[in-house]
């Protein structure tokens, strides 16, 4: 496999990762506690709701509550980061892309896409912390037994799919390093012989 499918590869997976973790950080399944056998209260970053089977949904906004969690109120914050830092990233593998256009050719493309390599791995990095550290509390919740049993934190959906983002960025950040590493450019030679040839 030669840089140009390295490249393309690594921008489809960091571009799966962005929307994976936008997803993430919508929905309000990061922690979820089942109070009864129809009753779920669902924790995200921005909303608490409180599901009864698939009958009815009901959402406040933190700011009504007196007291957001401390992991998920960082999260927040960061995974935010995430989404803004990948999407610069991802602007930057556009601007470094001599397949683009002519924009390439005002800029070394090399240190361009290293820079955006470096984006999507700290991105995913950032994003492991973040839903690493929520799942650290969830799973001490579960450990915890002066919590009652029906009210024992489970891993949401959110934490899933944020895992799967963190993966994603950090597989993308990694091919497209390794693509402008490891991998010559392509058509080098070409390029070299017919400069060559109009030598006289």
């Amino acid at each position: 496999m030669g840089r140009p499918e390295l490249e393309a590869a690594s921008f489809s997976l960091a571009m799966l990762g962005w929307l994976v973790a936008i997803i993430s950080c919508g929905l309000p399944l990061w922690r979820v506690k089942k109070v009864s056998e129809e009753t779920n209260i669902l924790e995200g970053l921005w909303n608490l709701c409180e599901a009864e089977g698939v009958k009815s949904l009901r959402c406040m906004s933190y700011n009504t509550r007196p007291v957001q969690p401390q992991d998920l109120q960082v999260s927040g914050v960061l995974v935010v980061i995430c989404i803004v830092i990948t999407w610069l990233g991802l602007l930057l593998y556009m601007i470094g892309d001599e397949r683009i256009g002519c924009v390439a050719n005002m800029y070394n493309e090399e240190k361009i896409m290293i820079a955006a390599s470096g984006l999507f791995l700290g991105v995913g990095l950032l994003l492991l912390v973040s839903v690493s550290w929520v799942t650290h509390n969830v799973l001490l919740g579960i450990a915890n037994p002066q919590i009652l049993s029906p009210w024992k934190p489970e891993m949401g959906a959110s934490l899933y799919l944020g895992w799967l983002s963190s993966l994603l960025l950090l597989l993308g950040g990694a091919l497209l390093g390794g693509a402008h590493l490891c991998c010559p450019p392509p058509n080098n030679d070409n390029h070299k012989g017919s400069f060559r040839g109009l030598q006289p």
